[in-house]
């Protein structure tokens, strides 16, 4: 008898099984030696407020993102409408938020700082969600113990969230915190902070590392090199501000005479007036020289380097980043763009995945749908989309894929509704034309078809 066999036999079963007590652990005090290190997230914002390149960077990932577009889909065609009907009527709360300008935020928001928050809004019995909204994530952060440690609860999931309201007129919000359990650490509130149980926030998260309780987006990584690249170019305009006309040195005197101070005074007060006049006199002998100031030739190199750092902290090529073709070296041009559509395609998927598992199943599992959900994202591509239309031609061309499948991408591509009944009344008049007798003509040995009438 086989080892599968003899599990069988004595009837385990896993899925059934209760699930015990983790022996390892999801936080410890280390985790603070890198919480410590992190960059406050209002910086990060100010850097994407601040900073050209970030700015670009951000809003261009999300554009190409939510460019590809997206369909909900319910795995039962009946519930397809309860869903749809969620969605529709969402907004109520928070600036009237539909479902596109939700994950348009979204994306935003982890791209930016590496999470994005939504509030499950809930009835008075809460027993039903009834909307969605946006919480900024320059306010939020995880319930934390007196040590900054995560508080995690028997399944190792946080406890809850804290949020910073800024007033104490509004410490009336919030939850109020669970007891701790026997050898379990409580929950501490700072400052202007209110507690939210788990349950009401969806987490997105997109850079996960260590414990994967923590993530950073695309800025961070590179802020040092981004505050040093300002300082640089800050004390390069103010050199060249300050020396946009060459300093003007006087002589005055001669090796007979000496230039007492009032001399010199009165020449430095003449040659103010350079500014606002040409002409002047000089009573004694003076000589007016200009100096030639050269700014440093690392200036150039060194904020190249900057920049490259944040290109490649971003996944985005120098050339996309900062907009400037010139930068972009042609003969890798294919090549970087392909890897930027692997990386935005690749965050567009993970997203669809956490808004699945996080607003859909939480919708059907709360408001009794009767059937999962899932957000499929389209493929992310930054070419032209001449290309990608001439490659689907060819492939058409040469019976690789079928007309319809193909259909739907040109459609969508190029922004038409499709008209099914038109385009079923196309078919049917091309048939027919092709269908037609083909007739001789007497006169030429040419062959055509008789003309539709």
């Amino acid at each position: 008898m086989g080892f599968l066999t003899e599990f069988a036999n004595r009837e385990a079963n896993f899925a059934s099984s209760p699930v015990g007590t983790p022996k390892s652990l999801a936080v410890s005090e280390k985790d603070q030696i890198q919480s410590a290190r992190r960059v406050p997230r209002f910086e990060l914002e100010n850097v994407y407020l601040t900073d050209s390149q970030a700015f670009n960077t951000i809003n261009k990932s999300k554009q190409l993102i939510m460019q590809a577009g997206y369909t909900l889909e319910s795995f039962k065609k009946g519930v397809q409408s309860k869903y749809e009907e969620f969605f529709n009527n969402m907004g109520k709360i928070g600036m009237r938020t539909n479902l596109h300008q939700m994950l348009s935020y979204i994306h935003h928001d982890k791209l930016t700082f590496g999470a994005a928050y939504v509030e499950r809004i809930y009835d008075r019995e809460q027993t039903e969600i009834l909307d969605l909204k946006m919480i900024d994530p320059k306010l939020m952060d995880y319930a934390r113990d007196a040590e900054g440690i995560i508080v995690v609860d028997k399944t190792q999931n946080p406890l809850g969230y804290v949020m910073d309201v800024g007033r104490r007129d509004n410490l009336f919000l919030g939850d109020a915190i669970p007891k701790p359990d026997r050898g379990q650490r409580g929950v501490v509130l700072k400052g202007t902070d209110i507690f939210l149980l788990a349950f009401r926030i969806a987490h997105f998260r997109m850079f996960t590392y260590g414990n994967r309780f923590e993530a950073l987006g695309i800025i961070e990584s590179a802020f040092k090199d981004i505050i040093r690249k300002h300082k640089v170019e800050d004390a390069t305009v103010n050199s060249i501000y300050n020396t946009a006309a060459y300093p003007i040195v006087g002589y005055v005197g001669d090796n007979q005479r000496a230039a007492s101070q009032t001399l010199m005074d009165s020449t430095l007060e003449a040659m103010q007036n350079l500014s606002h006049s040409r002409y002047m006199v000089f009573q004694h002998p003076t000589k007016l020289e200009t100096l030639e100031v050269k700014h440093s030739e690392q200036v150039d190199d060194t904020l190249r380097y900057f920049r490259s750092n944040q290109s490649a902290a971003s996944g985005m090529a120098l050339g996309f980043s900062i907009g400037t073709g010139e930068t972009i070296n042609r003969g890798t041009l294919s090549t970087q763009q392909r890897m930027l559509d692997i990386s935005l395609d690749s965050e567009a998927k993970a997203t669809a995945e956490e808004f699945k598992v996080m607003i859909l199943d939480e919708l059907n599992n709360v408001n009794h749908y009767g059937s999962e959900a899932r957000l499929i994202w389209g493929t992310v591509a930054a070419e032209e989309k001449n290309e990608k239309s001439d490659r689907i031609n060819a492939a058409v061309t040469n019976l690789i894929m079928s007309p319809q499948e193909a259909r739907p991408y040109i459609l969508k591509s190029e922004g038409i509704e499709p008209d099914e009944k038109a385009y079923k009344k196309f078919i049917e008049q091309n048939k027919q034309s092709q269908n037609k007798p083909v007739v001789k003509s007497k006169d030429k040995k040419e062959d055509f078809r008789e003309p539709d009438l």
